[in-house]
């Protein structure tokens, strides 16, 4: 008399319909209180590296003489830490989240800016 029970779920399950959402395709809106990911506004850094002195993941990089700052993503805890630290207020906590991204492809893992100076003396030393 097992089957009886076992059928009647089943038909119920049928009839609902699924209970998950199809991820990529159907995203659910964030939560009120959903810390969201790091933005930085780049320009306004000072880079004095308090946030990656503060980072517990040790997820910020920063580099004062390229004037580099990077972080990584699937370290960081977001824990915000890094933003109530900055002198400048130039890190910030955005409510959207990135597309999930699958192991092999590893786009939007890292996130790094240098300035653009930084960037043409590490071309003039490449060339030389």
């Amino acid at each position: 008399m097992a089957f009886l029970p076992m059928t009647r779920i089943i038909f119920r399950n049928l009839l609902i319909g699924p209970a998950t959402r199809r991820y990529p395709f159907v995203v659910r809106p964030s939560f009120a209180a959903s810390r969201g990911r790091i933005t930085i506004d780049y320009p306004k850094c000072i880079h004095c590296g308090a946030c990656a002195r503060r980072c517990p993941a040790k997820a910020i990089q920063v580099e004062k003489a390229p004037k580099s700052w990077r972080i990584d993503n699937f370290a960081c805890v977001t824990c915000a830490l890094c933003v109530r630290v900055c002198p400048v207020k130039c890190l910030g906590m955005a409510m959207d989240r990135p597309k999930a991204v699958l192991f092999a492809d590893l786009t939007g893992r890292v996130e790094e800016h240098v300035t653009a100076a930084a960037l043409e003396a590490a071309a003039g030393e490449a060339g030389a």
